[in-house]
């Protein structure tokens, strides 16, 4: 039976090192790195390879021991570490009323995921045909704004999967839990009608 391959994420996991650093390893060719074999556009390396390259190049260091998700889930339940959450919205393109409730669902679902993938957890989603908003906690390392950026690619890719395209707008409004935002969502969401000549 074939070696399985790993796709950029198992091998960040195998080489212990960021997803990122996948990629900009795999993008410049003086450094060695195996040459990804692409199953349709994702690269993808075998295990064996990876190690050989690995012995040629070690780490400049340690290896951080993977968190266990029942850690990860007890120091975000411990205040005394951190507490954050934040209301986070995007709005369509042009303010459009063009999701539907299958569309809100898969934004959902997407959204979950991602904040999942990043150690957050949404507490609270709402969604109306142009716009959806969503109350997340997330950990201290990982900024509000690029969690609105996680978020909001990876319900771009769902939605375009499911046949839409370019659904939200490039803009998003962050706000932390401790502020009272709805009244300035609402406010954001109007203006988002509003087409700016640049």
């Amino acid at each position: 039976m074939a070696e399985a391959r790993l796709t950029p994420a198992q091998a960040a996991d195998h080489l212990g090192v960021s997803v990122q650093a996948v990629y900009v390893l795999n993008s410049r060719p003086q450094n060695d790195f195996p040459e990804p074999e692409h199953i349709g556009r994702t690269p993808t390396w075998l295990a064996a390879e990876l190690d050989v390259w690995r012995a040629e190049h070690p780490a400049k260091r340690p290896r951080r021991r993977p968190q266990r998700r029942d850690e990860t889930a007890q120091r975000r339940s411990d205040t005394s570490l951190h507490d954050l959450a934040a209301h986070i919205a995007f709005v369509t393109r042009r303010r459009q009323a063009l999701l539907t409730t299958e569309m809100l669902r898969v934004s959902e679902r997407s959204m979950r995921e991602a904040a999942q993938a990043a150690d957050a957890d949404i507490e609270g989603f709402a969604g109306a045909p142009d716009h959806v908003r969503a109350v997340i906690r997330y950990p201290v390392g990982l900024a509000a704004s690029d969690l609105a950026r996680k978020l909001r690619a990876a319900s771009e890719r769902a939605l375009r999967q499911s046949g839409a395209s370019q659904v939200w707008a490039p803009s998003y409004f962050v706000a932390s839990i401790g502020t009272d935002p709805s009244g300035r969502i609402d406010k954001y969401v109007r203006e988002q009608e509003q087409v700016i000549n640049s």
